[in-house]
């Protein structure tokens, strides 16, 4: 097999060099922004005129007040266990209402008002102040959403149930209330489902627009002369971007 030789001189390779040096510079070079500004300056450039489409990007600040009001939207998700409510009535009719007895409809007819609409662990309006004044709870199969004020929590259910039986006017309440347990036979039936609030979270927070709008090819950003202000610096920092990207 015959070996292939290259010359070694650098005279031979002199020329592709030169050529190749040529081709570098001859090619088109990226154009850059070559604006330097900041709020509160004179522009003092020629006046500026947008040659393509490009979206306004929203500022930190902005995109900030966005997320926070994303956030504070965000409905808590609860679901409904319905077990938990016979559970409590089976307990209410193993409970020894002694004297008290003629008192227990009151009793049914309240935990049953209350559990139809719902117990939590606590209101998702007391938790934070920021927080959604609706709640969506899944009973079954289906979804539904609620006030927060109009599901109880268990001190407002307990509340509840000691202020129907004050209103009989009896005496020895607190020792009917406290010893028969009748304090304790409240518990919550909505569940929260912190992973599907989470999620319904993202979402919203992805649904975010990182633009307002969009400023179109031919319009004028700025002119000579003009103070620079904020939202002229938003604009130029949006064209900046766009421009850079396009060329």
């Amino acid at each position: 097999m015959e070996k292939t030789y290259f010359p070694r001189k650098f005279k031979v390779y002199l020329p592709l060099i030169i050529l190749l040096v040529l081709l570098v510079f001859l090619m088109p070079r990226a154009s850059k922004f070559n604006y330097d500004y900041k709020k509160g300056d004179t522009w003092m450039y020629e006046t500026l005129v947008s040659q393509i489409d490009f979206p306004i990007l929203k500022t930190e600040r902005q995109l900030a007040e966005d997320i926070e009001k994303a956030s504070s939207g965000v409905i808590p998700y609860y679901r409904h266990d319905a077990s938990v409510f016979r559970r409590t009535m089976d307990e209410l009719a193993k409970t020894d209402l002694g004297e008290f007895e003629a008192l227990r409809p009151e009793i049914v007819a309240d935990l049953t008002d209350i559990y139809s609409k719902g117990v939590v662990t606590a209101s998702p309006t007391q938790k934070d102040s920021s927080a959604s004044k609706l709640v969506l709870v899944q009973r079954d199969s289906r979804s539904v959403k609620l006030p927060a004020t109009e599901v109880y929590t268990i001190e407002t259910a307990q509340n509840k149930i000691y202020s129907t039986l004050k209103e009989t006017g009896r005496r020895k309440l607190d020792s009917l209330y406290n010893a028969t347990g009748l304090a304790r036979l409240v518990e919550p039936d909505l569940i929260l489902d912190q992973q599907t609030t989470d999620l319904m979270h993202k979402a919203s927070l992805d649904n975010i627009s990182r633009t307002r709008g969009v400023f179109r090819a031919g319009q004028t950003i700025i002119s000579n002369g003009d103070i620079v202000t904020a939202e002229a610096v938003q604009i130029l920092d949006s064209y900046k971007a766009e421009y850079e990207l396009s060329v």
